[in-house]
């Protein structure tokens, strides 16, 4: 997923040193690097913090080592880093971090011992669990941290014994839960703070009292902002940067299931539709790279879907057409839950075991 750390020019540049050249922009090896593997479950969310990238997800093990649906990778890597611990007893389905704290959403209901009902925070360095402890009624999905407040979104309708629905933002330090902030009036998938803004997804048709659908972007102080566009299914998953905004659509094949590309106001540039979920996205050195749980790219949806893309496809990310291509291989019928950028290297997770025909179970490096 994108943004969970800022990448410098440096980083960036590194991350696409020795990459092939496919039509107008640099695109990584579709064959993974070394790394550590989740030896069973689902691996859903990942956030950068320092030198770790941290995942979560249904998991029990790592390596051969019990982690109890949270773990710490080396960044640079992908190893196991086995200093750190936190043990989730439900799953893990969003993280978010300031640095020091690491935020966990999902569905559970405690984190190492300590009651805590499907958001909580641990100290990223000693995996001890904090005071902040807003306890969402629901599964939490998108998870954002920005200028002391904690973002998120899910499939709540309290917050505590507080009528909130579907998205909400609490103090990172108390936990306390800001009521002027604008609520959802349907699910929300993901959850992004970009700059001053915090972008949402899901299958919402109302934000506070302003018409949005499926996607939003909302200031940090509670605005609802002008940006609206149309896709025809949920956002799953979203990118922002200076090309455009990058959303990841399921939802169904005659309407949804797409990534689509917007202008900052909510203009569509172009649309590459699937016969499956687009359940992530992340733009790297000028390619979007795209996972889900797909087979095929289609032209159109009338046109039909042809071209074979298993789990994951890339297309050009500043240009006015995609030009999109078929990536790497996973093997899973669920396939590719995260894209995320970490360091140099690109991380996908999810469920599948194999990548181009390489055992990779579950979590896949790519590098060069």
């Amino acid at each position: 997923m994108y943004l969970r750390i800022v990448l410098t020019a440096t980083a960036t540049a590194a991350l696409i040193v020795g990459s092939a050249t496919v039509g107008n922009a640099a695109v990584l090896s579709p064959t993974p690097k070394s790394s550590s593997h989740a030896g069973d479950g689902t691996v859903y969310a990942s956030v950068q913090v320092g030198s770790r990238l941290f995942v979560g997800g249904s998991f029990t093990i790592v390596d051969g080592t019990r982690r109890w649906r949270l773990a710490a990778l080396d960044a640079a890597t992908g190893r196991l880093d086995t200093s750190f611990r936190a043990d989730v007893d439900g799953d893990v389905r969003s993280l978010a971090s300031d640095g020091r704290t690491l935020f966990i959403g999902g569905k559970f209901s405690q984190v190492n011992g300590v009651a805590r009902k499907n958001l909580a925070a641990v100290n990223a360095s000693t995996g001890a669990v904090g005071n902040f402890n807003p306890a969402p009624s629901g599964m939490v999905r998108g998870l954002a941290y920005s200028g002391g407040k904690v973002f998120f979104g899910g499939g709540f309708t309290k917050v505590g014994a507080t009528a909130v629905s579907y998205l909400a933002s609490a103090d990172a330090a108390t936990g306390a839960v800001n009521l002027a902030f604008p609520r959802a009036d349907a699910p929300v998938n993901v959850v992004k703070a970009v700059g001053a803004n915090v972008w949402i997804g899901g299958d919402f048709a109302h934000v506070g009292s302003a018409t949005r659908s499926k996607v939003a972007a909302v200031s940090t102080s509670g605005g609802v902002l002008g940006y609206q566009t149309t896709v025809g299914g949920p956002v799953d998953d979203l990118a922002v940067d200076s090309t455009g905004v990058f959303l990841a659509v399921g939802g169904g094949v005659s309407t949804g299931n797409s990534l689509t590309k917007t202008t900052s106001t909510g203009v569509r540039v172009w649309q590459v539709f699937t016969d499956g979920d687009v359940q992530a996205v992340e733009v790297v050195g000028g390619t979007v790279y795209a996972g889900g749980h797909f087979g095929f790219l289609c032209g159109s949806p009338a046109s039909g879907c042809t071209k074979s893309a298993k789990k994951s496809f890339v297309a050009d990310a500043g240009a006015t057409t995609p030009n999109a291509r078929a990536w790497a291989t996973f093997n899973s019928p669920l396939g590719v839950w995260d894209l995320t950028t970490a360091g140099t290297n690109l991380y996908a997770l999810g469920v599948f075991t194999t990548v181009n025909g390489k055992s990779a179970p579950r979590i896949a490096r790519f590098h060069g």
